[in-house]
């Protein structure tokens, strides 16, 4: 199973829904551009990865923007099919203000107050975001949700020092001007912020290995990592790998482009075989294959299928099974938009070309010919 890292929905959701943060000139214009791209992070992760584990730090806010986009319905089917969890985020990292010499200026803890360390106390507080869901629907959530929650193990931010230490002697903090040239016990203001800051994306890179987690591609600690982290993003490379020779658009530009659906259809998406079948590729894929035979594994699994529907037969066959089953077929489909935080959005607008695309054709082309990982991009490609 892959399951991925996300800890941008936690970082948005505490800057913009948080009162009393106060708001550069640059966050405000840059509010509704963040807005959808993290909503087409969300959009990639569903269709790609089989779990997301969302970073949440005290309330859990990530949870009412999810509610608010994918709908009480939606954010119950993904809770019950295990689809999603949530890493209360307790560790922490520190800096002295004051230079003792000899000693290394990082000291780290642990949070203890309820929000932050009580799932519970997380979820009520993060649902309290949420003016319209009732009582009702908000036990519903918690009692579902509270067994959910991960807790990074203890000890695991005293290890990472020791971590920090190796990684400043390797020369992995130069990319942030922190060379190894330096005197870490007599460091200045500024370069104790760079280094908390490299010690903290150490704690949670070695969270994410200790759990098993993936981290997409553009992961903030991929310039700490260049020379190993591959064979974490292994997952999202080939997808990267796949679509340059698909000559196709990444999954997030797809999302930008939509007209037919709208957010909330996309629990019912990733549901759909095609996708199903191609995050199931990508596994086997991401377990057996060196990352330079891609390109050979992807060509391969497309030619070992014959092309029957590009026969004069094949296309006649196809019509006329579809025109069959597609009389009965119902629609999840819609425009873009929707609406948190001031952001107004279009509501759902049925059709049935969507449907019947994701499913029937699907369904019946793998009954006639077989599958492979091209038609995946075929039917996201219908989706724009």
């Amino acid at each position: 199973m892959n399951n991925i890292y996300n800890k941008k929905l936690n970082d948005f959701t505490r800057k913009y829904f948080i009162s009393d943060n106060n708001l550069s000139k640059e966050d405000i214009l840059f509010q509704k551009i963040n807005y959808n791209n993290i909503k087409a992070q969300i959009f990639e992760d569903l269709l790609l990865y089989d779990k997301i584990t969302f970073k949440v730090y005290g309330e859990n806010i990530p949870l009412a923007f999810l509610i608010n986009e994918l709908s009480m319905k939606g954010i119950e089917k993904l809770i019950e099919k295990d689809d999603i969890q949530f890493v209360l985020w307790t560790p922490t990292i520190m800096h002295m203000v004051s230079n003792i010499k000899g000693v290394i200026p990082l000291c780290s803890g642990r949070l203890n107050s309820p929000v932050h360390c009580e799932p519970e106390q997380s979820i009520e507080s993060g649902l309290n975001f949420l003016t319209n869901l009732s009582q009702k629907n908000k036990k519903i959530i918690k009692r579902k949700l509270r067994d959910k929650y991960i807790i990074p193990k203890e000890e695991i931010e005293k290890e990472t020092q020791e971590f920090t230490l190796s990684a400043f002697k390797s020369n992995k903090f130069s990319h942030y001007g922190l060379t190894n040239e330096e005197d870490l016990t007599q460091l200045n203001k500024e370069q104790k912020k760079t280094l908390n800051k490299c010690a903290s994306d150490l704690l949670e890179y070695k969270f994410t290995i200790s759990e098993k987690l993936t981290i997409n591609q553009n992961s903030e600690f991929q310039p700490l990592f260049n020379s190993t982290l591959k064979n974490c993003i292994k997952h999202d490379e080939i997808v990267t790998e796949i679509i340059k020779i698909e000559n196709f658009p990444n999954l997030k530009e797809v999302f930008f482009n939509l007209e037919k659906t709208t957010f909330k259809d996309i629990v019912k998406i990733r549901e759909k075989n095609n996708i199903k079948k191609f995050r199931n590729w990508l596994n086997e894929i991401s377990d057996n294959v060196e990352f330079n035979e891609i390109t050979k594994e992807y060509i391969n699994s497309i030619e070992n299928s014959k092309d029957f529907f590009e026969t004069k037969k094949g296309r006649f066959t196809k019509n006329i099974i579809m025109s069959l089953v597609g009389a009965g077929i119902g629609s999840v489909a819609g425009p873009v938009g929707t609406a948190v935080g001031g952001f107004a959005g279009s509501l759902l607008s049925p059709t049935t070309d969507f449907a019947l695309d994701m499913l029937d054709e699907y369904y019946i082309s793998e009954l006639l010919k077989g599958w492979t990982p091209r038609v995946f991009f075929d039917e996201i490609n219908k989706l724009e």
